[in-house]
């Protein structure tokens, strides 16, 4: 079971010291918290949401008691490349605190940063549900302007007149019906043909027509 002495050093620079002295191989802790704030921002609206650290108990820094004899010779430094910090004594000794003593402190950090998960979650799941939502309505939007173009397509087509000569082999595009049939051209008045396929005549539309592949290779 880790023993932990106690560091103390100024509210700011509680999660530096910690930072720091853990980057220099010291075994070290602070109960931090995850928040978030609004900054001032060169954005639209002004601000912009920003996520840090908070320490949850202000000036104190936990430290393994092994270290105690380096990190007072720190402290005692005046010059030193770590936030200025000293060893906490209360009745000319320092205090030693084992784990469990410090597991309330350890599970609220868990809590705080749980919470923080959870919302970051949800607002990746609302953003991801705000990319679905727009890309099915960029789909459904696409589909509309395709039907749109084959509207206007077919409205240019009937408003051109195409006639064939009696007897002239034709086949017929998008009538599923009638699809990869030939026909013979009865009668035709441009906007119109009647064609016979087998025994029977329908009246089709003339932009349906075009000639069927034998014909146009005759020619």
């Amino acid at each position: 079971m880790t023993r932990w002495a106690i560091l103390r050093t100024s509210g700011g620079q509680t999660l530096p010291l910690m930072r720091s002295l853990r980057e220099a191989g010291f075994d070290v802790w602070s109960p931090a918290k995850p928040i978030r704030r609004t900054i001032r921002a060169k954005t639209p609206s002004g601000t912009r949401l920003i996520e840090t650290e908070v320490p949850i108990l202000p000036t104190f820094v936990f430290a393994n008691d092994r270290d105690l004899a380096a990190l007072g010779d720190i402290a005692a430094l005046s010059i030193s490349p770590h936030p200025q910090f000293s060893v906490f004594r209360y009745g000319g000794r320092i205090p030693i605190v084992g784990d469990s003593e410090v597991t309330g402190l350890r599970e609220e950090e868990e809590r705080m940063v749980a919470v923080i998960q959870a919302i970051r979650d949800a607002e990746s799941y609302a953003e991801g549900e705000k990319i679905r939502i727009a890309a099915i309505k960029s789909e459904a939007a696409r589909r509309r302007a395709t039907k749109d173009l084959e509207r206007q397509q077919r409205a240019a087509l009937r408003s051109t007149s195409k006639t064939f000569e009696p007897g002239t082999e034709v086949e017929v595009s998008e009538m599923p019906s009638l699809a990869g049939v030939a026909g013979v051209v009865e009668t035709s008045d441009g906007a119109h043909a009647w064609v016979r396929f087998g025994t029977h005549s329908w009246k089709i539309e003339g932009w349906r027509l075009s000639l069927t592949h034998s014909v146009t290779s005759a020619e």
